[in-house]
Parts: C-alpha cells; sequence; structure tokens
C-alpha cells in the first residue's frame, strides 16, 4: 500500500521556486521544498474476515467484514530543528517514513428489493463502515507532529495513542460575567482570566512595557500558550461512514436517490474564530447576543470586545468553543430520468434515448454551524483534516440531458 494522496508527485526530490520583482519574474532561484530521496512506500500488513448471506431467492442479501490493516513507514511531514537550516515553505519539514498505525472495523451491506413486479420495482442498498483509527508510533525522539492550517493556526497533532491529525486546542470556562474577560483552564486546571490592554493612543500587536497583553488569575496560574496547555480534545475522523441508496422503477420512469453520512468526529471551525475578531475585520452578528457589554452579564459566550484582541476569542489561539460536532446526512444525489417508449424511438432509427435530470449536495441534516462539515481547509492532507477555515462549500450542481444511443 503507498500514501498516494498525502504527497506529491515529487516528494523524494528537492524543488526550486523563482521568484517575481517589480511584477517581473527574477533570475535568482529559492528553495522551495526539502525533498528526502530515502523516501519510501508505505506498507501494509491487512487481515481480512468476511462473509455474505442471502434470503427468500437473494432478494435480501448481506455482505459483512471485518478488516485489520497495520501500516509501517508512515509518510508524514516533520518539523526539523532550526539548527538543519532547512525551509519551511510549503510544509513544515520534508516527507519522512516515520512510523506505524492501524485501521480496524466492520463493513456491513444490505441489498434488497422490498417490491418487483410488471410495473413497479424498488431496490436498495444500505452499508454502513466503523472505523478505528490509531497511531501506534512516531520515529525515536519525536513524541508527535503539529500541522499548520494555511500559515494559520496549527490545529492537528499527530501523537501515538491517538488518532492521526486530532484536533489540539486549549480549553475555556467561559467569560467572566464581572469583567468580559476570557476564561482559559491551565494545564494545572487553574483558571485564568485573559484580556488584551491596548495603550492609550496605540493600537499593536506587540507586547509593550505595561504589559498589552496581559493574564491574570486569582489562584495562581501563569499565560497561557497552546504548547504547555492545549489538550488532545476530539477526532476529526469520522467513526461511522455509509450511505443509503434507492432506485424506483415505474413503466419508463426511474428515481434514484443516494444518502450518505458520517458521525462520530468533530470539526475545528476556524472561519468562526475569525468572525469575532477584533482587528479591522468583520464580525458574525451574533457578536451583539453573545457578546458581553456591560457587568455583571452571566452565560456571554464571546468576550467583551476590545480593538485589537485577536486572543479571546480563538482567533490567534486555537480554543475548544470553536470545535464543532460534524455528524450529518446529506441529500448527495437525485435523479429523476425517463427511457422514452421504443414504438417512438424507432421510427426515427435510434436505439435508446433517456432523458434525465439530477442534482448533487441538494441538502444536509446538521448541527455543526458552518457551511459544510464534510470539507478540509487542509485538502487531502492525512495529518490535517478537520479544519475549516474559509474553505468552499461542496457545491450544489444541477444537471440535465439526453442521452441517445444508435
Amino acid at each position: 500500500m503507498g500514501n498516494l494522496n498525502g504527497i506529491s508527485d515529487y516528494s523524494p526530490w528537492t524543488q526550486y521556486v523563482s521568484g517575481l520583482y517589480g511584477g517581473l519574474a527574477t533570475l535568482s532561484y529559492a528553495l522551495g521544498s526539502v525533498g528526502n530521496p530515502n523516501l519510501k512506500w508505505e506498507t501494509s500488513k491487512q487481515t481480512d474476515i468476511g462473509f455474505n448471506v442471502g434470503v427468500l431467492n437473494d432478494r435480501i442479501t448481506g455482505q459483512f467484514a471485518y478488516y485489520n490493516n497495520n501500516i509501517d513507514g508512515l509518510i508524514l511531514y516533520v518539523n526539523q530543528a532550526p539548527s538543519a537550516g532547512l525551509p519551511t515553505v510549503s510544509y513544515p519539514g520534508p516527507p519522512l517514513n516515520v512510523g506505524s498505525m492501524y485501521n480496524r472495523g466492520v463493513e456491513i451491506s444490505i441489498n434488497a428489493t422490498p417490491i418487483q413486479n410488471k410495473e413497479f420495482t424498488w431496490t436498495t442498498n444500505f452499508n454502513l463502515t466503523i472505523n478505528k483509527n490509531r497511531v501506534t508510533r512516531l520515529a525515536d525522539g519525536l513524541p508527535s507532529i503539529q500541522t499548520g492550517t494555511s500559515g494559520l493556526e496549527t490545529v492537528n497533532l499527530t501523537m501515538p495513542g491517538y488518532a492521526l491529525g486530532y484536533l489540539w486546542v486549549t480549553r475555556t470556562a467561559g467569560v467572566d460575567p464581572g469583567t468580559g474577560k476570557r476564561v482559559f483552564v491551565n494545564s494545572a486546571g487553574q483558571k485564568v482570566y485573559y484580556q488584551y490592554y491596548a495603550p492609550s493612543g496605540q493600537f499593536n500587536y506587540s507586547t509593550t512595557a505595561d504589559g498589552t497583553t496581559k493574564y491574570v488569575s486569582p489562584t495562581g496560574g501563569t499565560s497561557i500558550t497552546q504548547a504547555a496547555d492545549a489538550v488532545m480534545y476530539k477526532s476529526p475522523l469520522p467513526k461511522y461512514v455509509g450511505g443509503w441508496s434507492n432506485s424506483f422503477n415505474y413503466k419508463g420512469f426511474t428515481l434514484d436517490v443516494l444518502l450518505t453520512y458520517q458521525a462520530g468526529f468533530y470539526v475545528y471551525y476556524g472561519t468562526n474564530a475569525g468572525l469575532h475578531d477584533q482587528r479591522f475585520w468583520n464580525n458574525a452578528t451574533d457578536m451583539l447576543s453573545d457578546g458581553w457589554t456591560d457587568k455583571d452579564q452571566a452565560g456571554k459566550k464571546y468576550a467583551r470586545p476590545v480593538f485589537n484582541d485577536n486572543v479571546s476569542n480563538g482567533s490567534a489561539m486555537p480554543m475548544d468553543i470553536n470545535v464543532f460536532k460534524g455528524d450529518f446526512i446529506k441529500l448527495r444525489t437525485l435523479s429523476l430520468s425517463y427511457n422514452l417508449p421504443a414504438t417512438l424511438i424507432q421510427r426515427a432509427k435510434i436505439g435508446s434515448a433517456r432523458i434525465y435530470i439530477s442534482g448533487q449536495n441538494l441538502g444536509i441534516m446538521t448541527s455543526y454551524p458552518g457551511p459544510d462539515p464534510e470539507v478540509a481547509s487542509n485538502g487531502n492532507s492525512t495529518s490535517g483534516q478537520g479544519v475549516d477555515r474559509n474553505t468552499a462549500v461542496n457545491g450544489r450542481t444541477y444537471t440535465i440531458g439526453l442521452n441517445v444511443g444508435f
């Protein structure tokens, strides 16, 4: 087994890129990415056990399979020490065969023809995959691997004992009703109040002598950092994946309906963090209803707005309030077609003709507040799933067509 989605075609080789200056191509080249000439294929040892059943003259059939896939030589991009002198242009480091993981679970499929007569037929299929993913080992001396998102936040952390690309965020405990400060929870379980202070007449992001950024805690807590206080929070990989397809045939008409679903996973809604950033950015309207504005306001979701504060609501540091369940059911495909009668098309010397109208991604049922929990800002990255930072949704498409056979 290889790794076709997680690496580029030229990952074993170091690549150089040209640049632009004043709108013109420069004559010099810069190091774009570092390759690994020793890169090898991932290997897997897989065990499959399954059986098929059929009843009522196979009007109802089913398949059940158990699989256990152990993968060695896991290919991941690995951060290198600054002293190594390697660039971090496109990836955090060169691709390495660094460890092992497993995927194990069951696959269930049921096929049935509930109705079948001269004029009407209904066929249906339901399938379910239950999967468990675990990283079991990384390279010696490498406790974890971080995966950033488009040069913004680092939300995914790969560590032995957890699923690949686990969501890694800081914990919070609401907003202090008396002051409107964001309350963080540090690694010791202490509550730390945070408030951004901009000195009079100054609006910048740096820490000044009087403490532009301040952390205060009556329990003796210290400043919060993601590196010191973030926790392995939720898995971005679905535990349950499947679909339910139905086909209804009546005389020359056919109606096809496909529903797909995923459950048991979480999404980091980075767009939500950006929509509550207090710099010169647009804000979501719930800042008016869920944002702290006056003393003794309990139960508010967002901290008191302070210009330039990009920490309190999660834009600069990933936090748990922006992690949501991604479970969904989608109306993936809906298609209606009609086969023209043979008596009609034979006059035109046509073998067959079918007209149809279909749509994809027509509807979704989910509690996820973002546009689409199925998208990922990191594309096919194997270690960066479950992050939605200004990501375009799966497109809704409609098609009308005519198929003619001669």
